[in-house]
């Protein structure tokens, strides 16, 4: 019993020592594993590969070691340099443990047993050249290339491959081939070590889309593939018998070979349709299958078969042939009164191999029947990936209210009107590109008439009173569109200049229209998104030249909006946009941008002209965020601006990422209710100052970090004189510096308290008020919009006091010289006063005279400016239309810029006149000084 007792316990250590070295092992390992795995993918591939973390353990797949690789990503080189080929949530590898300890001693390969890839998207692509995104294997050794070092290397000996949850993305410009697959299943499994074993592959996705040569075939269709390959790996062959390949409901069988060769893959393969109902051909229309497929009621046949023969590589293409064919075609939806019916199609695709080029697409007939409406086309395209080269045909009459009676559609709650078309198309693309109009056949018209949506797909509905398409070789040209978008009226004409280039190329649609609104409403198209921005359109060219009677945006109410919108890439150019609002008129250049859904982009220039302040500051974030003093302000504004930056929820800017700045000018302004002015007023007992009256003014404003500068200006308060210069901010702080000019006509009671404690502070207190003509204070508004804080300082006595007070003194000693005169003879003492005494006399006369040509040479630039306004405002006053008076509006800026440079250098040469003057008799005083100072 002892002796059993201490073998379990024995064999319990082991375990436990074995399971802790199963733990322990892979955190020694996984330093030295994940170096090697640099080395090998740095020289396996050329590309940028990298990981967030990884992982090492035994217990997944014991006794193997199962490598795990998180957040994996592989970003191209070249030409594809920053494009992200493949991006996964994981990466698994289960790695042979013999292997991987003989690598790490540099005497062999790493054995890879199976891999598994979690959640990856793949984006592959193919440039005009023929650069293929995924080709970034480096060059194996070659014959006159050494051979790896021992110890190098991946060998892989596949059990099984497997993909989660995968995307993926294929795109070849010079085919014309679009694939993109999602909710992709992928697994693989076969002994890869033997030299013949038997491959089995599952492949499902949710949703695949295909198109090829300009042509959709497969739009968002579920797909089952399930196959077992026998694998000849000496002869590069991989063979399949009645192999499986479904689409929604479609299922077609496979059989034939592919043996891999040097140049590619050479094909010989077969396919056929086993089964015979209509409703397996239906499955691949979407809105047909998207609702109660199978309910659906059908009869009729179809057939469908192929096959694919040839090589198929860089330089070859194989040759292939399709066709498909439907005839007596119905299907009903029991809870729908109206069968489609007498549903035929006959459908061949051939390619006789060497290029895709040489494919030949014939849809010989299709007929169908809604209501009592037959539908017929038939399409013929050659050449499809360089020069395609279309014959269409299209007639038939579509009610639509039929449709609704037959199709389910998703969210859509009506649908009525009428579609007739009766049309026909012979061209090649190179012969549109160039103009060839001799050689393009186009005739015909499609029209709707009455057409009513409403749908949850569009907030509003849309009803389009008529709508009429004629074509010619040269263009689509809309005759007339009559429709109705919510509340929003339009009326259009113009043409579409590459209509099968749109069809075909997936080009932008190019066109040129001019439309006309008497009433649209922005606010009724805004996206649901918590962003509620207005998307532009992708794959649209579009010059659009319009007017708008009456134009709404949030609480802007504008008219008489007129201008050109140019569409394109995702971005609205605005030229020459000119419009009414808020009592003045608005011009507007600049764009707006939404290739970035998440962060869409703006840059504009403003001409605003004898706008309402109170209505623009109720009316924009903007104004209330940029100038929030606007909401105590009464009067007009006129400014020209620029501004760029980014929008945010509803459409407003991104305050802290706005750049702009301008000119501004207003009429004469009241405020009412400014705390700040109230402050200011409670501070120096100055109860005019609480609700002033401004003067017309102009400021130049620069605008940046969150916040709008203000360049110093000067305006008048009725007697009083403010200079502003500071900034505030999109937070509604405030960092002002002002400099007030109060007369001392003003000065009394409480205010001449107010001042006689500022002059204190200042160490001015000997100073008389009554002796200044005005005195100024510097004032510091700090704090926010609705609390702000204001400090208050003397600044100096401005005009005639210094000259007063010097007279003042000078007289004194005058008086005093002359008694002492009478009683004493000179004496060296009198001699100086007496001295002094003439010397300030001659200082304050030439300080006088030097005062007296500053104030004349102020009065006079003060003349000047003033002349200048109101010839610049007589120029733009007298401007008849928009573009001429943003002619003036620039002729009217130089003339003021003018004026005042001529001001500011009168002003300048004043004050140098005035100090050689001071400057002069400061020297004669001196002499005088000297000479009656000196003993004879």
């Amino acid at each position: 019993m002892i002796l059993r007792k201490n073998a379990l316990v024995a064999g319990g250590t082991l375990v436990g020592l074995f399971l802790v070295a199963l733990s322990v092992l892979p955190l020694f390992l996984r330093g030295r594993i994940e170096a090697r795995a640099h080395a090998e993918i740095e020289r396996a591939l050329d590309a940028q590969v990298a990981w967030s973390g990884v992982s090492l353990t035994f217990f997944r797949d014991f006794p193997n070691l199962t490598m795990a690789l998180d957040d994996l990503t592989v970003v191209g080189n070249g030409d594809f340099a920053g494009d992200t080929l493949v991006s996964m949530k994981g990466f698994r590898l289960v790695l042979d443990v013999g292997t991987v300890v003989r690598a790490l001693r540099g005497t062999g390969p790493v054995l890879v047993r199976s891999v598994q890839l979690d959640a990856p998207s793949l984006r592959l692509s193919v440039l005009d050249g023929g650069s293929a995104s995924w080709d970034i294997a480096r060059p194996g050794t070659a014959e006159n290339e050494p051979p790896a070092p021992s110890g190098r290397g991946v060998t892989i000996e596949l059990q099984s491959l497997a993909v989660t949850d995968g995307r993926l993305l294929l795109e070849d410009p010079r085919t014309g081939l679009y694939v993109s697959m999602a909710g992709l299943q992928h697994s693989l499994s076969g002994d890869f070590s033997q030299d013949r074993f038997v491959v089995r592959t599952l492949t499902r996705a949710d949703a695949t889309t295909v198109r090829f040569a300009g042509l959709p075939y497969l739009e968002g269709v579920a797909l089952d593939f399930r196959a077992d390959l026998d694998a000849d790996m000496v002869g590069r062959r991989f063979a399949f018998a009645d192999n499986q390949l479904r689409l929604n409901d479609l299922l077609l069988e496979f059989a034939g070979s592919a043996v891999r060769s040097a140049d590619g893959v050479a094909l010989d393969m077969t396919f056929h349709a086993p089964r015979t109902e209509f409703a397996q051909i239906l499955s691949l229309v979407p809105m047909v299958y998207a609702h109660d497929f199978e309910e659906l009621e059908t009869s009729g046949t179809f057939s469908l078969e192929g096959r694919v023969q040839g090589d198929w590589g860089d330089r070859a293409f194989p040759s292939f042939a399709l066709t498909a064919e439907v005839a007596d075609g119905m299907f009903r939806y029991p809870d729908l009164p109206l069968p489609a019916r007498d549903v035929s199609l006959h459908l061949a695709m051939n390619n006789p191999g060497g290029d895709v080029d040489s494919t030949v697409v014939r849809l010989e007939r299709f007929h169908l029947v809604l209501g009592d409406q037959p539908v017929d086309a038939a399409l013929t395209l050659r050449t499809p990936a360089s020069d395609p080269d279309i014959d269409l045909v299209v007639k038939g009459t579509v009610n639509l209210a039929d449709v609704a009676r037959t199709v389910k559609f998703a969210d859509v709650e009506e649908l009525s009107g009428t579609v007739r078309a009766d049309a026909a198309v012979r061209a090649r693309m190179s012969d549109v590109d160039a103009a060839r109009w001799d050689r393009v056949g186009a005739r015909g018209t499609v029209a709707a008439t009455d057409v009513a949506l409403r749908s949850a797909a569009f907030p509003h509905p849309i009803a389009v009173r008529e709508a009429t398409l004629e074509l010619s070789p040269q263009r689509a040209d809309v005759q007339s569109l009559q429709m109705q978008l919510g509340s929003s009226d339009v009326r259009a004409a113009g043409s579409l200049d590459n209509v099968l280039g749109f069809a075909l190329r997936r080009e932008a649609l190019r066109g040129r229209a001019t439309f006309h609104s008497e009433n649209f409403n922005l606010d009724e198209w805004k996206s649901d998104s918590a962003l509620q921005l207005i998307p532009v359109p992708a794959g649209v060219d579009l010059a659009l030249d319009g007017t708008v009677d009456r134009l709404t945006y949030g609480a802007l109410d504008m008219a008489d909006a007129r201008g050109t919108l140019l569409v394109k890439d995702q971005r609205v150019t605005l030229e020459e946009l000119t419009l009414e609002t808020l009592g003045g008129h608005v011009g507007v250049t600049g764009f707006y941008e939404t290739t970035d859904p998440v962060r869409p982009t703006f840059g504009v220039g403003l001409a605003l002209d004898s706008l309402d302040i109170p209505g623009a500051s109720a009316a924009l974030l903007t104004v209330r965020s940029l100038a929030p003093v606007a909401r105590f302000a009464r009067g007009a504004f006129t400014a020209q601006l620029t501004l760029d930056g980014a929008l945010g929820s509803g459409m407003e800017p991104v305050f802290g990422a706005l750049n702009g700045g301008g000119s501004l000018q207003t009429t004469s302004l009241v405020l009412e209710g400014f705390p700040a002015m109230a402050r200011l007023a409670d501070a120096l007992s100055l109860p005019q100052l609480t609700n002033p009256t401004l003067s017309a003014l102009r400021s130049t404003i620069d605008i940046h970090d969150g916040r709008l500068h203000v360049r110093p200006f000067q305006v008048r308060m009725g007697e009083f004189r403010l200079s502003v210069s500071g900034s505030n901010g999109v937070d509604q702080s405030l960092d002002y510096t002002l400099a007030l000019a109060v007369p001392r006509t003003l000065l009394g009671g409480a205010a001449d308290q107010a001042f006689r404690t500022l002059l204190a502070d200042a160490g001015r207190a000997g100073l008389e008020l009554q002796a200044t003509d005005s005195l100024e204070v510097s004032v510091a508004v700090r704090g926010l919009v609705t609390a702000p804080t204001v400090e208050t300082a003397f600044g100096r006595a401005i005009t005639t006091v210094g000259d007063q007070a010097r007279q003042a003194v000078a007289g004194a000693v005058t008086q005093r010289l002359d008694a002492t005169e009478a009683r004493v003879d000179s004496t060296a003492e009198e001699n100086l006063r007496r001295a002094q005494a003439r010397a300030d006399s001659i200082i304050q006369a030439a300080e006088a005279r030097a005062t007296a040509v500053r104030t004349e040479a102020r009065m006079l630039a003060d003349t000047l400016r003033a002349e200048a306004n109101r010839g610049a405002d007589k120029l733009v006053a007298e401007a008849t239309n928009p573009v001429a008076r943003v002619a003036a509006r620039a002729a009217a800026d130089r003339l003021r810029k003018e004026a005042d440079a001529k001001a500011e250098a009168m002003v300048q040469e004043a004050d140098r006149r005035a100090e050689a003057m001071v400057a002069e008799a400061r020297v004669r005083a001196g002499a005088i000084v000297q000479r009656d100072t000196t003993p004879p």
